[in-house]
């Protein structure tokens, strides 16, 4: 009978890990300010340079962002994720553009992980995350440059 609790105990707790780890399943990023922080702006109207624009634009952070706990299958999913992701950071700091330096990809191999149970483990293995990453410079075009 305890061991019955026990095991309930241990299924839920896990359920629980694995809930919170979907609902976690995003991407990450970071930010350095290198300018003026501005009132936010709509991430979906932030846009995208591969070199700097010919027109006067004010530069407000060095941005990264991964894809890293983002739960995408194929390469172009995760680059949505890190994009999205960057949009929303440069958005959060007043900037309307970012110009793009680096894209690319890393693998992460974590060892494996298991769980003895009733005189068995489960589990185990390891996990590789193939992740996209990108990082740029948050920029504001003044609405007379857009």
């Amino acid at each position: 009978m305890k061991k019955r609790v026990l095991y309930r105990i241990i299924a839920n707790v896990f359920g629980i890990v694995i809930c919170m780890s979907l609902l976690n399943s995003c991407a990450t990023g970071s930010s350095i300010l290198t300018g003026v922080k501005r009132p936010p702006t709509d991430p979906a109207k932030v846009r995208f340079y591969s070199s700097p624009p010919n027109i006067p634009y004010e530069e407000v952070a060095i941005i990264a962002a991964n894809s890293y706990w983002s739960w995408a299958w194929n390469e172009q999913a995760k680059m949505e994720t890190a994009t999205r992701e960057i949009r929303t950071k440069a958005a959060k700091l007043g900037a309307n553009g970012i110009i793009i330096k680096n894209l690319g990809s890393e693998s992460i191999t974590s060892g494996g992980m298991g769980m003895a149970m009733g005189g068995g483990l489960y589990g185990g293995g390891s996990l590789i995350n193939n992740m996209r990453t990108i990082d740029g410079v948050a920029i504001y075009v003044p609405k007379s440059g857009l």
